[in-house]
């Protein structure tokens, strides 16, 4: 299948997770053997699956009064655990304490502590072990107390720890015409102690990208926009640097000055006035969140799905003040069943919102193709939004048959996305967390009202 790309850049995260019992999964020739594990007092050692609440599939949830200890140990040499909570919603209710999740650097609760979580702390974070765990493992400690039950899900995988290296790098202009060129310089970039950088990476935001790159070079950018640079670097280690620069560069329009007729004379020194007026040529910017002929969302349970959009458009610095600048975030999709999925929205600076999360059964979204001996056939997307003025329900509440086109409150309030930074990458995020069924994803969009607009 062949996609298309704007502005969007999509991704697929293979979160493998898998919910009853063992399934194969077959990748290439080699079949690996791959497990849900809800959680219990003990130790397990894996490098794929899942994590779940004791209410296991379906999201049913845990019980009150838990009191649990749960090790988890890569069963690779040298890995270390990773944990992505696709879900994690704990209740709030009764006296402290209240139902928490404390999670440990190491094989047992006498290992540094990574941090206590409650609430929806965890939703659409990532735990892992550190550099420095010479086990790899996590100790996670569960306890719920008796006045309210809630839900998590975590995907298991292993890395090789790293100790990154860091990116740093300046730029000769921030503000340039058409056709005229930026150097960047990257010598600042360093590597952790012991290691050297092996190789630059940059996107330069406008489609170009330079591997094996100088640690200084020069891009000329020809059409006017804002763009974003981004450096990556590896080191010798096979180690990538995470952290972001952020070099904007605003190409603008060449400017004419009408005016002036007749000729003017004059000396050195001596001041003409000048009777015209400038004009240019206003442009502004969105991204196009198309993906071209669809993107399939398989069946492998907790195959996770990201969709990013990243926009550069909007003043430095500038967050969403009030949820009433949100426009509707609509998804064009067909699913054949609603009960099967979790849909996040995740802002530049994290903050998670969960707009639907599994019920609704066996609720079609638009007209999909509910054969799974025909697994790859695509049917018609339908487009649903959520929207901080709906006033009509959820997906669930909507729920039966064919879900009607339209926009649809969401589960947990948008406002959580309320102080997120407009500029950067935004992630549609969806996940499936039963077996049988799929579908496809066409495309998604719609962050805020406010696009850039420069003369």
């Amino acid at each position: 299948m062949q996609h298309r790309y704007s502005s969007v850049e999509s991704v697929r995260t293979w979160c493998v997770m898998f919910l009853t019992g063992a399934l194969l999964l077959v990748i290439g020739d080699q079949r690996i053997l791959a497990q849900a594990f809800p959680i219990f007092n003990g130790t397990a050692n894996t490098c794929v699956g899942a994590m779940l609440d004791s209410g296991g599939q379906g999201a049913s949830g845990y019980s009150n009064n838990e009191s649990i200890t749960y090790t988890i140990c890569p069963d690779t040499p040298g890995g270390a655990i990773s944990l992505n909570f696709i879900t994690f919603n704990l209740a709030t209710n009764g006296a402290a304490p209240i139902d928490f999740m404390a999670i440990y650097d190491g094989n047992s609760t006498g290992a540094p502590a990574l941090g206590n979580w409650t609430g929806t702390g965890l939703q659409g974070q990532v735990v892992s072990a550190s550099a420095g765990n010479p086990t790899g493992c996590l100790t996670v400690v569960f306890r719920s107390n008796n006045a309210g039950t809630g839900v998590f899900a975590a995907t298991i995988t292993c890395y090789q720890p790293c100790a990154r290296p860091t990116a740093v790098a300046t730029q000769s202009a921030l503000r340039i015409c058409p056709g005229e060129s930026v150097t960047f310089n990257s010598a600042g970039s360093f590597a952790a102690p012991g290691f050297s950088i092996a190789s630059r990476r940059w996107d330069f935001g406008d489609g170009v990208i330079l591997n094996n790159a100088a640690a200084s070079v020069s891009h000329t950018y020809a059409l006017p926009g804002a763009y974003t640079a981004q450096l990556y670097l590896l080191d010798n280690n096979g180690c990538a640097s995470t952290n972001l620069v952020d070099l904007v560069t605003m190409v603008g329009t060449r400017p004419t000055f009408p005016g002036t007729n007749g000729t003017l004379t004059g000396c050195a020194g001596e001041t003409l006035c000048l009777n015209g007026s400038v004009t240019g040529t206003e442009w502004n910017e969105l991204p196009d969140p198309d993906l071209g002929g669809g993107v399939f969302l398989p069946d492998d349970v907790g195959q996770c799905f990201d969709s990013q959009v990243t926009f550069t458009q909007f003043i430095p610095g500038q967050t969403l003040n009030s949820v009433n600048d949100l426009l509707p975030l609509c998804i064009n999709m067909e699913p054949s069943f609603i009960g099967d999925l979790v849909v996040n929205i995740i802002s530049p600076t994290g903050q998670t919102v969960t707009m639907h999360q599994q019920g609704g059964g066996a609720t079609f979204l638009g007209v999909p193709v509910d054969n799974d001996a025909t697994p790859n056939a695509q049917g018609t997307c339908w487009q649903y939004c959520f929207s901080p003025t709906a006033n009509n329900g959820t997906w669930v509440d909507n729920a039966g048959g064919t879900l009607a086109s339209g926009t649809y409150e969401s589960l947990n309030n948008l406002n959580g996305l309320v102080g997120s930074q407009l500029n950067g990458t935004w992630t549609l995020q969806i996940s499936d967390l039963w077996a049988s069924d799929n579908g496809f994803v066409c495309d998604w969009g719609s962050i805020s009202t406010r696009p850039c607009t420069t003369t």
